[in-house]
């Protein structure tokens, strides 16, 4: 399980680093996520703002020699996929390492999203990398769901019906507004306090797995075949990507796509934990290095959580009450999840998309619905706008409907797809329709 080898190193535009000693600004998390594997598209996508220049000059005091790379015979994690692309002919990054030339597309893209905070940052007297994070009005909007999702939450304990279905929804509103965002390192610059907040999704996740599977694999590499952990979950149920071999069971996965929506949560914070850290990889495209110390840790925290969501109704209420409060709350907060997740890749448009141009990429494999309403933003917690998220994934997602303007325009301007849905029924029809197509068997379809 550990990879301890290879733990102070990671790779980056083809050159290694030796982390050991360096003391990162963003903290030790976002650095852990690097450790062991190409972490040149984490390292793009988590640096949008700062001088290339200035981190080039930076980390050149912790590269690692060509003949102690060779001595070390280092080696990524990523190796260890077999089906897996090589990461270094996924993207064309173009010359000069991390000091390079960006493509028209990106120049322009980041000097208009720069702008915009450089003058947010003016206006609130504030850094720009400040401006990028929660604003106040933010903090006090997730103030309102953790105070409601405890007073719920208490209710739902002495037995209240109504909690049934407010607990599960606010908690949901919780996870989505918090943990998300500091997950993504997007909730503050206090490193801490992102890490704190990363703990405020017990419903939907545990940070550990949620950092490796969405972070390290699903944002670097939307939609890749055997990079992208997100379009292999539950493959014997349900096929979303050509990467995946059909089976017959596929035939029926319009309708026991049910099954994936109403369990999934429970699913992902238990049982997928558990299969990933035996595994060692998630879903066989991410492979996970940490220590026994860690993984004792996060078995003890696994196992803490499920006692504390299910075990005290059986102590409190009858058999059959106890059965209700068991499953309802985690039906409905598996449904606000999926329906906040599923449609941002998942269409005809984008599940083929592919492109070597990396921030390209991230827009033509993402899908951003109901742009203009504010009750389907709050209930995602801005994850409607997953192009704009997948382009700037620091960026506090309170900004994305600033940025969306600025991004579809210089898309339009560069001739890159965007593809959105007005609203979530056009949503849902396009993932049905994808659902649908990928029911059909590959030969059958060359047939007809």
């Amino acid at each position: 399980m550990a990879f301890s080898g290879y733990s102070n190193y990671l790779y980056i535009h083809k050159k290694w680093y030796n982390i050991k000693d360096f003391n990162h600004p963003g903290g030790p998390v976002s650095l852990a996520l690097g450790r062991g594997r190409d972490a040149t598209a984490l390292f793009e996508a988590h640096h949008p703002f700062t001088s290339k220049t200035k981190l080039k000059a930076l980390l050149a005091k912790y590269e690692v020699p060509s003949e102690q790379v060779k001595e070390l015979k280092l080696r990524t994690l990523d190796s260890k996929a077999q089906k897996a692309p090589n990461p270094e002919e996924l993207f064309d990054w173009g010359e000069g390492g991390i000091d390079r030339k960006p493509s028209a597309f990106e120049k322009e893209l980041k000097e208009e999203v720069t702008s915009y905070f450089t003058k947010e940052a003016e206006r609130r007297g504030v850094s720009i990398l400040e401006a990028t994070k929660a604003t106040p009005s933010r903090w006090a909007m997730m103030g309102l769901f953790l105070a409601v999702t405890l007073f719920s939450l208490f209710n739902l304990v002495q037995g209240a019906w109504w909690a049934l279905v407010v607990t599960p929804i606010f908690a949901w509103l919780l996870a989505a507004n918090t943990s998300h965002d500091a997950m993504h390192f997007s909730l503050s610059t206090n490193w801490k306090i992102n890490m704190i907040g990363g703990y405020f999704a017990p419903w939907t996740s545990s940070p550990l797995m949620w950092y490796h599977q969405h972070v390290v694999g699903h944002h670097a590499y939307p939609n890749v075949g055997h990079k992208d952990p997100d379009i292999a979950h539950a493959p014997g149920f349900i096929r979303v990507h050509d990467s995946i071999e059909w089976k017959p069971a596929h035939s029926f996965q319009v309708y026991t796509n049910a099954l994936i929506w109403t369990l999934g949560a429970t699913l992902y914070m238990t049982v997928v934990p558990f299969k990933t850290l035996w595994k060692g990889n998630f879903n066989r495209s991410v492979f996970i290095g940490i220590s026994k110390t860690r993984l004792m840790q996060h078995i003890f925290g696994r196992v803490i959580i499920a006692l504390s969501l299910w075990s005290w109704p059986w102590f409190i209420f009858p058999v059959w009450q106890a059965l209700i409060w068991c499953t309802i709350p985690m039906f409905i907060h598996s449904l606000c999840f999926m329906a906040s997740t599923q449609f941002n890749h998942l269409t005809p448009q984008n599940s083929k998309a592919l492109d070597k141009n990396y921030f390209k990429h991230q827009v033509v494999t993402s899908h951003s619905f109901s742009p203009y309403s504010r009750f389907m933003f709050y209930m995602t917690g801005g994850l409607n706008l997953q192009i704009e998220h997948h382009l700037f994934p620091t960026v506090n997602h309170c900004h994305l409907a600033k940025l969306h303007f600025i991004v579809k325009t210089t898309c339009a301007k560069h001739g890159v797809p965007y593809h959105e849905s007005e609203g979530f029924g056009e949503a849902i029809q396009k993932y049905m329709q994808h659902l649908g197509d990928m029911s059909v068997r590959p030969s059958f379809k060359k047939a007809v």
